[in-house]
Parts: structure tokens; sequence; C-alpha cells
């Protein structure tokens, strides 16, 4: 049995994927300082969950419209390249967040949100889908892991100071910040070597961008087991509405006079972001990297998730409210983390952008009609926003019941092995800096 690479070590001897972290880092940490100011300027301005909830669209829909075309992008050209474009685009759009000043400029907010959406929908299935080529085999669970737990870590870091920044020194500096980090993310991904996937001449695609995303799919349609993965974090999405419901129990529900509006958003926002990055640490830690133990931790994410926001919203108190919100977001990093390491095993790197950009696209669309749903539900309907969370939170125990039955069904067809038929494509149409790497037994085997 191989031994189990470490965090550190990847970190030291790896150093493209140690860029590409690095990028991930200081951009995330950005994006959580700006998503506490924006949502400060929401509630003042207007104080409608409708309108909450529009700026949770805009920030997701998007990806629906655009991503799968994206990732026929991400495919054929280069990922560096379009990275650093994204993220300089980016940076420019979260310096017009400081013209918001009055109700009738929040068309603003929605427009900026939505560009740098757009952009978004390049730069995440280009990240997503460069890691297997800067990483061997032996690493790739570990890589997963620790951009899922660096997201999450700078979810609690960001949104915690964040709200404290914004309370003390306004809105203006957070969007300065989240600019700036924008800027050095891509600055660490300049100095990465070409990440443009690199087909063998056999396999290389013609045609028309619609054409090939006719082909991906095609692909994904090919074996069950792909069509699955594809809607992992989807069913995941179905409970997105929740965020909706963030400012509304900060501001009105769980507020504490030892606390302003700002600063309860942002200690829910942290809670959020440690479940999150405790998740995928102390599973990979605690129960191995098997992927029968990931494909299980899935279904039963789920039902975490559930759990653990039927209690939230009957919380007594913001303190205890945060702490149900951790244990939810960390089965729904787990799912996320797990999902996304079986997607980079079994998918080809010469379709692996579409599936992440399509996957995306699904993903936002559930997640935005989430989250009109919950919004409309707050403004129209005769019930307490912890009657909607209780409602919302019971929605997660489908797709865990259909996660099961998937794989139960599917373990008689395939049997009880995760096959790594694809890893040599996976890894090698696009290796560029650290060469193949045999996979290790212990990942191999259930």
């Amino acid at each position: 049995m191989a031994k189990k690479i470490t965090y550190w070590e990847l970190i030291r001897d790896n150093e493209s994927y140690r860029k590409l972290w690095l990028g991930q880092l200081v951009s995330n940490l950005g994006d959580w300082f700006s998503t506490i100011a924006i949502y400060g300027i929401i509630i003042e301005l207007s104080g409608s969950g409708q309108a909450i909830a529009g700026v949770l669209i805009a920030k997701m829909l998007p990806n629906f419209f655009v991503g799968p075309y994206a990732g026929v992008i991400v495919d054929r050209f280069d990922r560096k390249k379009i990275m650093i474009l994204s993220d300089i685009l980016r940076g420019v759009l979260a310096l017009g967040f400081i013209f918001l000043s009055k109700p009738e400029h929040l068309w603003i907010a929605y427009l900026l949100m939505t560009l740098q959406m757009v952009l978004g929908s390049f730069f995440e299935p280009a990240r997503n889908a460069v890691i297997p080529n800067i990483t061997k085999r032996s690493e790739i669970v570990a890589a997963n892991a620790l951009a899922g737990s660096t997201w999450s870590a700078m979810l609690a870091i960001g949104a915690a100071i964040g709200g404290l920044v914004t309370a003390l020194l306004g809105r203006d500096i957070a969007f300065i910040i989240d600019a700036g980090t924008f800027m050095l993310s891509a600055y660490f991904i300049w100095t990465i070597p070409s990440l443009k996937a690199k087909d063998h001449e056999e396999k290389k695609e013609t045609g028309a961008g619609f054409r090939q995303l006719i082909a991906g799919i095609r692909y994904i349609k090919e074996d069950i087991y792909k069509v699955g993965l594809l809607f992992v974090k989807p069913g995941l999405a179905l409970s997105g509405g929740i965020l909706t419901l963030f400012p509304i129990f900060a501001e009105k529900i769980m507020l504490t006079p030892l606390l302003t509006t700002s600063a309860a958003l942002g200690l829910l926002y942290a809670s959020r972001g440690a479940g999150a990055f405790i998740g995928p640490i102390f599973v990979r830690g605690y129960f191995g990297e098997s992927p029968r133990i990931m494909r299980r931790t899935i279904g039963f994410g789920y039902l975490i998730i559930s759990i653990s926001f039927i209690l939230f919203s009957w919380a007594p108190n913001i303190w205890i409210g945060s702490l149900f919100i951790m244990t939810g977001t960390f089965g729904g990093a787990c799912i996320w983390f797990f999902s996304t390491t079986l997607i980079h095993i079994e998918v080809e790197d010469r379709y692996r952008g579409r599936f992440f950009a399509l996957e995306l696209a699904i993903f936002t669309l559930i997640f935005s009609i989430s989250t009109v749903v919950v919004g409309w539900s707050l403004d129209n309907l005769p019930l307490t926003a912890r009657e909607v969370g209780f409602r919302l939170a019971l929605v997660p125990i489908i797709p865990a019941i259909l996660w099961f039955i998937f794989l139960f069904s599917y373990k008689k067809r395939r049997g009880d092995k995760m096959s790594d038929k694809n890893w040599t494509a996976v890894h090698g149409q696009g290796s560029i800096t650290e060469g193949s790497d045999l996979p290790p037994s212990d990942l191999v085997e259930d």
C-alpha cells in the first residue's frame, strides 16, 4: 500500500500546484470580503427577501447560460491564459461596486455580479480541469482536499474579517481588497507553465463549438456512472436557498446586542467555511482515500445537511445556529470534494473542461431555482423564515435516497471497484510538469 502524501509534501514538492493553490488562496479571501459587503448593501437599501435572492441569482445563473460553451473553450485553448484574463477582468469589475450608494443603483450590483460570474464560468472549469494535469495520481486526492479546504478556510477567515472590516472601515475597502486579490491570483497563475489541454493527435476534435459541446454530452452519456457523477453537485444545490435566509436570520431573528448585522452575517459565513474546511480533511484522514468511501460519503453527506439545516432553522440564537451551519456545510463539503475527485479519476482530459462546465451550469440553474423559491416564499407565503428554513431542510433527503439507489443498482452492473482505466489518458494528455505516475493500489482497490 502506497504511503499517503501529506499536504505539506504536496505544496513543497509540486511547484505548479503550489502556484495554482496560492492564486486560489488570495482570490477566495477577497471574494468573501466583498460578499459580506454586498449583502450589507442589499439589506440596507432594500431589506427584501427577493432582492437578496436576486443577488444570489446574479452570482449563479450566468453559469447556466455561458458554462457549457465555456467548457468547449477551456478544452480547446490555453487554460492558463483563460484563468489570467478572467482574474484581471474580474478585478476591474470588483472596483465598480464602490459606486453603489442609492436604491436606484442596485442594478449596478446585479450587472457587475453577472459579468463577474460570466468570467468565472471560464475560470472555474479551467482550474478544476488542470489539477490532474499538474499532479501525480498519488497526489490527486490530497490536491482536491486541499483545494476544497482552502476555499472553506478562506470563507471562514474572509467572512469573519470581511464583516469586521466592513463594519469598521466601510464597504469600499472590502471591494478594493477584492480587486487586489484577483490581480495577485493572476500573477501566481502567470508563473505556471502552459496549461493548455494536450490531446494525442488521433484524438483531436474538429468542428464548431456546438458540435464539440454535443460530443462532450455524448461522451458522458456513454457511461451511466459519469451521468451519476454529473448530478451529484446539482443535488447539493437543491438546498442552496439556505443562503437567502442568512441575512434575514442575521438581521431579524438571531441578532444579538453583541454583534452588528454585518458581524452576525459574517459569523454565519465563517461557520459555513469552518465546516467545509473540516469535512474533506477529516474524512480523508480518518477513513482514507478509497473510492468506495468517497461514494458512500456522498450519500451520508446529504443526510447530514438535512439534519443540520432542520436544527439551524429552529436554533435559539446565532451561536447555536452557526454550529449547525458548520455541521451542515461539513456534509456539503464532503460531497463537493469527493465528487470532484471521482470526476478527475473517471473523465479524460480532453472532455474534462466540458464536464466541469456542464456540471456547474446544472448546479447554478438548480441553485438559482432554490434561491428564487425561498425568496418568493419569504415575501409571499404566510410562513416565517424559520418555517421556510425547516421545509428547505427536508429537500436534501431526496438526492440522498436517489444516490443510494443509484449506487446499489450500478454496483450490480459494474462491480464494487472503481476503474482507473482512464487515468493514463487523464494524466498523460496534458501532463506539464510532474510526469506520469501509476495509481497506488490503495486508490484503485475498494
